[in-house]
C-alpha cells in the first residue's frame, strides 16, 4: 500500500518529490477533464470489485493496478463504475507524490486519530461520532486540509456502511470471502482516504471544489484493493 511506502521513504525522496510537485502544480487539469468522484463512487467501485472477485482470479497475486484493470474486463461491472475505475487508475501513479506533500505533524495527527479509533472496537457509528465531535470542536484546525479530509472520511464510512463495511453483506457469506475482516477494511480505507485527500489538496492537483474527494477516493481505493489482496492472499 502506497501510504506505508511513503512513510518509510519520505526522508529519502523529498527533494525529488518537491521537484515533481512544482511541475504538477503548474499543470492543474481543466475542469472539463475532471470527473467529480465522491465517497459513493468509492463504495460503488469496491462493491463491484468485491462482488465480482470470482471473475477476477489471476494466476499470481495481483497488484492494485492489475486487479482494477481486471475489473474493467468484467461484464457485470457497470459502465459508470468502469469510468470511475479508469479515472482512479490514471491518477494512482501520482498518489505517492501527493502523500509526500503531507507534513510530519499532519501524519502524526492522522496516526493519533487512527490510534484513538481502535478504542471503538470496530464500531463505525462510534467512529463517526468521534470524528464529527472533533470537527465540531475544531480539534484539527491547525492541520491544513485535515478537517476537510475528515469530513470526506465520514462520508466514506457512511457510503459503505451497509455494504462493503457490513460483515453480513451477501458477498461476505460466500467463499472465499467468508470471515472477511470488514473492520480492518474500513480502517485502512479511512486512513488512506484521509491521507489521499490531504495530499492531493496540498499538491493542488485539481480545483478546490474537487480536490478533496478526488484525492480521498484515490487514496481509499489504493488502501481498499491492497487490503482485499492481503486478506485473500491464500486465494491467489
Amino acid at each position: 500500500m502506497i501510504i506505508q511506502e511513503v512513510k518509510m521513504k519520505k526522508g529519502l525522496v523529498v527533494i525529488i518529490i518537491l521537484s515533481l510537485a512544482l511541475m504538477a502544480s503548474s499543470c492543474i487539469p481543466a475542469e472539463e477533464s475532471i470527473i467529480d468522484l465522491s465517497a459513493s463512487d468509492h463504495a460503488d467501485i469496491m462493491e463491484d470489485v468485491i462482488g465480482n472477485s470470482g471473475d477476477m482470479i489471476p494466476l499470481t497475486t495481483p497488484t492494485v493496478e492489475q486487479l482494477l484493470n481486471a475489473a474493467l474486463e468484467v461484464p457485470a461491472v457497470s459502465n459508470s463504475t468502469k469510468t470511475s475505475i479508469q479515472y482512479v487508475l490514471d491518477l494512482l501513479p501520482e498518489l505517492e507524490g501527493w502523500l509526500a506533500e503531507i507534513p510530519d505533524e499532519t501524519w502524526q495527527a492522522i496516526d493519533d486519530i487512527m490510534y484513538d479509533i481502535e478504542a471503538f472496537g470496530g464500531n463505525i457509528t462510534l467512529t463517526i461520532d468521534y470524528l464529527q465531535g472533533g470537527l465540531n470542536s475544531n480539534a484539527w484546525d491547525d492541520y491544513e486540509y485535515l478537517p476537510e479530509a475528515l469530513e470526506f472520511g465520514i462520508d466514506l464510512l457512511e457510503a459503505g456502511e451497509d455494504t462493503i463495511y457490513n460483515p453480513t453483506w451477501y458477498p461476505y457469506t460466500q467463499p472465499p470471502l467468508v470471515g472477511f475482516n470488514t473492520s480492518q477494511l474500513w480502517k485502512e480505507d479511512l486512513e488512506g482516504g484521509i491521507a489521499g485527500a490531504v495530499g492531493a489538496a496540498l499538491a493542488d492537483i485539481a480545483p478546490a471544489r474537487y480536490v478533496i474527494s478526488i484525492g480521498g477516493v484515490v487514496g481509499a481505493i489504493d488502501s481498499s484493493i491492497a487490503d482485499l489482496i492481503s486478506q485473500l492472499s491464500e486465494w491467489w
